[in-house]
């Protein structure tokens, strides 16, 4: 009697765990070990989730992948995870995929697409208090994509028709969320808004007709806005939704670190980094593949209540809907003053990274002061807002009262650096930064919908920037729609406040070209543009009188085209 394949294929991967452990000797262990074979079109996320609980029973740091596609078609990580993969409270482990020979990532994790509207898709991996993590070496995407795109060839009163390019999804009754408008000559996003959000898809039964006439996918919109704000000739992009679920979710890992990842689409948000001290990033990118235009709804990467030092190198960000990296930290808001060391507070979202013996900043307008944490206790959540009390080791200060608001530095990175990065063809910001140390080095930001750079805050989730560098930085054609009443290439400003709480933020050595203004800023103590040339920027910079402090103005040239440039330096007092 011949030997049953699958019980042989079990007994030598039993043999091959086996043996290093009575050795002593093992230190890594394969995925294929456990049944995941790259390209062979089944389910891979059971075979990888029980690789990584074999890795954690057994103490062993690097888990290593094939070259080729493995698809993730199970949640199989554990419930509270709501992911294909991942673990909580294991440290020191490293996840290493393969590479090309020109060092791109080789190997590629695929997530099922079931192609329904504005649903909650699981997550690639999700990760946990797992310190010491290193994600390396691999291409992230869906399948199908959570994209599509195609040329208007068709428009009447009430209706547009859209030829679907080759290779790409369609389906009928397919939402239009977050779709965008391109010129196709130049595959760059025209200087208009986006032509729909998320809400207003149901509000406007913003649904297509799918057709399909001589072997041509069609998609056809009823939809009198739609007809009137897009001309036949020109791309549209749409998105199957836009909920915020993360593709890969790294939660209170310190000393984190992510090099070499691809990601040509998203459904939902990309990266989400929260409460993580210490991140170290390279190579890490975001672009369109094929025929598609844009790459997902939603931020590239978000960095959430981290601190320690992030430095993000090498950032590579094309064709997200939304915001390229918004980093922020947190505010604490005073619902009740109970005593002179005691406060009752409110946080919007639940989660809650440990601050006890730490300091707070209590606001007052302009000015800060600092109080020492000393004990917390949660009292109750109401939807998506946190309650809880907060005692100090010493008397609050004096002004404290309801709607004071309270940033917290253990919730705020030491330092964030970005740099020999590039940020490109984004329906919203390069970057909200509402941190407060902050150096942006060798950085090209071009075509981005809202100012390319958004500096301060727009909700209770932010603190305010107090010492901010760009240097050798590049803006261009960016800032044609307004984001919280910025417009240009840089803005600067709080729709919380209107008191001066931003710091100092300075440009050295950058270039501005092709908007009508250069920087627009509000409530900032100082703001310094040293070096640096404007060109086609009919106004460098604006600023509102009323809450803004000093600007020096040195050194700078300003141009169009083949004109000549005027060297102009000044230092103004705006106030």
């Amino acid at each position: 009697m011949k030997p049953n394949p699958i019980y042989m294929r079990r007994i030598t991967i039993l043999i091959s765990c086996l043996l290093p452990i009575i050795s002593g000797a093992q230190t890594t262990v394969h995925v294929k070990d456990f049944g995941a074979i790259p390209g062979d079109g089944l389910d891979d996320a059971v075979a990888i989730q029980s690789t990584l609980n074999y890795a954690k029973t057994n103490n062993i740091k690097i888990v290593l992948f094939d070259t080729g596609r493995y698809d993730l078609l199970v949640k199989a990580a554990s419930s509270s995870l709501n992911a294909h993969f991942g673990l909580t409270q294991y440290n020191g482990l490293s996840l290493i995929g393969a590479t090309w020979p020109d060092g791109s990532p080789a190997t590629s994790l695929v997530k099922f697409n079931p192609q329904e509207n504005n649903t909650n898709l699981p997550g690639h991996l999700r990760f946990d208090k797992c310190n010491q993590l290193t994600i390396k070496n691999f291409l992230i995407d869906n399948s199908p994509q959570y994209a599509t795109a195609g040329k208007v060839v068709e428009k009447g009163s009430n209706y547009i028709k859209v030829e679907i390019f080759d290779g790409l999804p369609s389906k009928d009754s397919m939402g239009a969320y977050c779709a965008n408008i391109w010129d196709l000559s130049t595959k760059r996003l025209k200087l208009v808004p986006s032509l729909s959000f998320i809400t207003d898809v149901a509000a406007e039964n913003l649904y297509w007709q799918k057709e399909v006439v001589g072997g041509k996918t069609y998609m056809r919109m009823n939809s009198t806005r739609f007809a009137q704000s897009v001309d036949t000739g020109v791309g549209l992009s749409w998105h199957y939704g836009a909920q915020t679920m993360f593709q890969l979710a790294l939660n209170f890992c310190n000393d984190l670190q992510l090099e070499n990842i691809n990601t040509v689409n998203i459904a939902g948000w990309g990266i989400h980094t929260v409460a993580c001290k210490n991140i170290t990033a390279k190579s890490i990118r975001f672009y369109p593949t094929g025929n598609q235009l844009a790459v997902g709804p939603r931020d590239a990467w978000k960095i959430n209540m981290s601190n320690g030092q992030v430095v993000v190198d090498s950032f590579y960000v094309e064709g997200v809907r939304w915001d390229g990296q918004n980093a922020h930290g947190a505010f604490l808001t005073v619902a009740q003053k109970n005593s002179p060391t005691e406060i009752r507070v409110w946080k919007k979202f639940t989660t809650i990274p440990d601050f006890i013996n730490d300091s707070i900043g209590f606001w007052n307008g302009a000015n800060v002061e600092k109080r020492f944490a000393q004990t917390w206790q949660q009292t109750g959540i109401s939807g998506d807002t946190i309650y809880g009390l907060v005692t100090t080791s010493t008397a609050l200060p004096s002004f404290v009262t309801t709607g004071t608001r309270i940033t917290v530095y253990a919730w705020d990175m030491d330092h964030y650096t970005l740099k020999n990065s590039t940020f490109k063809k984004i329906a919203g910001c390069a970057g909200v930064i509402k941190n407060e140390n902050v150096t942006l080095e060798n950085v090209t930001y071009d075509n981005i919908m809202y100012p390319a750079i958004l500096f301060g805050t727009e909700v209770n989730e932010a603190t305010f920037p107090q010492q901010v560098l760009l240097k050798n930085c590049t803006f261009n054609e960016s800032g044609w729609v307004n984001r919280i009443g910025a417009t240009g290439l840089v803005g600067i400003r709080n729709a919380i406040t209107t008191a001066m709480t931003i710091g100092t933020i300075q440009f050295d050595s950058c270039t501005f070209s092709n908007a009508a203004t250069g920087i627009d800023a509000a409530g900032i103590k100082n703001l310094v543009i040293t070096n640096s040339r404007f060109e086609c920027v009919p106004q460098p910079y604006k600023v509102n009188s009323t809450n803004t402090g000093p600007v020096t103005y040195t050194n700078n040239t300003t141009g169009c085209g083949s004109s000549s440039l005027i060297t102009r330096t000044k230092k103004m007092a705006t106030k």
